[in-house]
């Protein structure tokens, strides 16, 4: 049986199996194609796309066919704000 891992905001204990972690959340693995996309707009990648540390995504190829087509587009980070909301 394989070992449990425990993944949280706090704790990350046990064997990762990243694969069921993507399932887990809905996300997909960041593939080549979408990396080499990314690189046409930034010109290069950041060092932790390019060494792996990002390996999932949810809806990335949304934003970068958005991008694309000259729509903006919202990159809001992180769940419960410590603070007040404000702009800028």
């Amino acid at each position: 049986m394989p070992e449990k891992f425990v993944v949280t905001p706090w704790e990350v204990r046990g064997k990762i199996d990243y694969q069921k972690l993507i399932n887990q959340f809905g996300a997909e693995p960041i593939s080549e194609r979408l990396l080499k996309e990314m690189m046409k707009f930034t010109g290069e990648l950041h060092t932790f796309l390019r060494r792996g540390y990002f390996f999932a995504h949810i809806d990335l190829g949304k934003v970068l066919k958005d991008f694309k087509e000259g729509k903006g587009f919202f990159l809001y980070t992180g769940r419960g704000p410590s603070g007040p909301m404000h702009i800028g």
